[in-house]
């Protein structure tokens, strides 16, 4: 059977040797059905491209898997060789989540174990530094019995899924975690007698969209990046009730800061200056922006503090001023950016080949240990830390005796 596309040149080349020849409506009749042919080939195409997926390998969605890649540090700057050593060796904590979030180190006695956040699986989890899994928390997203109206639908490596789980984790100056309940859209705190208190569920009886991630400052204010992640069908949701914004929560009030309009971008990734005199957001384009922070716990003017890769997710500070961020989705990079905003270099997580596809992200991080110098790694099917030289701030080494 002849190919659309050899039946179509031959028809041009009678055409074009015979169009003085043939009547004009001859010559209207040819060309409608050369066009015609052209649009089925263009409809095929599209057809073909719907079931195979896109021809480039990516390690989430359709396609191909990517090429494997090992772990690798990229150094920048020498300044690098300050904060991580050019050898240092990650450590895969446990696998198998396929989405996670959140880090926080909990101190117990000279040790201790982080908490994260298990966005498919509606939990908070407890890793040990010996690599024991254990559920730290039940139900921490969704409290509800209606999962087919919450969350926001994505995809896990090639599997469409549901984010129904906690987002963030914190803790308070009185060593008490917090956390983003993201499809009960309200942001919680665990007492230590073991109870749930609401920190916030919006402002003016509306409610959060989605709680995404918070930094917690010295006064204990909980600032909360929120976006529309907490929504089924997400911003086009009709239970969409607040803005997407930074929200300030302090003595049970909630007050809006700053716009998702004015930062330019989905809220996401959030975090303060060691002196808590500059905030750091993410906004579109791999951007992330510096704003100070009035001695009122508003916002004020902002500078573009730095771009590129790494940037978008989760962030943190170290106890120099060094901003951690995190790009999402994939491939796994850890950017470390300087106070001055100078790109000093990567954490680049592996990158597995093959089927099924196993994603590896970078979603958040945090600073643990009893020195401070362990950081985790939340790599959505995995979780990771890797030893560094310089401190970073740790919530649980700061709790008030």
């Amino acid at each position: 059977m002849p190919l659309i596309s050899d039946v179509i040149s031959a028809a041009i080349r009678r055409d074009s040797r015979t169009s003085r020849s043939i009547p004009a409506r001859r010559r209207f009749h040819v060309r409608h059905v050369l066009g015609f042919a052209i649009a089925l080939i263009g409809a095929a195409a599209a057809h073909a491209y719907a079931q195979r997926g896109p021809a480039a390998p990516q390690m989430r969605g359709d396609g191909p898997a990517p090429e494997a890649k090992p772990f690798s540090i990229t150094r920048s700057d020498p300044a690098l060789d300050q904060i991580i050593a050019p050898d240092a060796k990650l450590v895969e904590l446990a696998r198998g989540f396929g989405l996670t979030e959140g880090g926080l180190w909990i101190a117990e006695g000279s040790g201790g174990y982080w908490v994260f956040a298990g966005l498919l699986d509606n939990v908070l989890y407890k890793v040990t530094p010996q690599q024991q899994v254990s559920v730290f928390m039940e139900k921490a997203g969704y409290t509800g019995n209606d999962a087919d109206h919450v969350g926001t639908q994505t995809r896990s490596g090639r599997s469409h899924v549901l984010l129904i789980g906690p987002s963030c984790t914190g803790m308070d100056r009185q060593g008490r975690l917090i956390w983003c309940a993201d499809n009960d859209r309200q942001v919680m705190r665990l007492e230590k007698d073991g109870t749930h208190t609401v920190l916030s569920t919006g402002m003016n009886g509306q409610r959060f969209s989605g709680p995404n991630d918070i930094a917690v400052a010295a006064d204990d204010a909980v600032y909360l990046a929120d976006n529309d992640f907490g929504l089924r069908d997400a911003g086009r949701s009709p239970d969409k009730q607040l803005q997407n914004g930074i929200y300030r929560i302090k003595d049970k009030t909630t007050t809006l800061v700053l716009s998702g309009t004015d930062l330019g971008g989905t809220p996401n990734g959030i975090a303060l200056s060691p002196d808590g005199k500059w905030m750091y957001l993410s906004t579109a384009m791999r951007q992330m922006r510096r704003y100070a922070v009035n001695p009122d716990g508003t916002l004020g003017a902002f500078t573009v503090f730095t771009d590129g890769v790494g940037i978008g997710d989760g962030q943190k500070t170290d106890s120099v001023g060094n901003v951690y961020s995190t790009g999402g989705a994939g491939p796994g990079i850890v950017r470390i950016t300087s106070p001055a905003g100078k790109l000093l270099g990567t954490i680049n997580l592996p990158i597995y080949s093959g089927e099924p596809k196993k994603q590896i992200c970078a979603t958040n991080e945090a600073f643990g240990g009893a020195d401070g110098k362990t950081l985790f790694i939340a790599g959505c099917d995995a979780v990771y830390t890797i030893p560094l030289k310089t401190a970073g701030i740790v919530p649980a080494n700061n709790v008030n005796k």
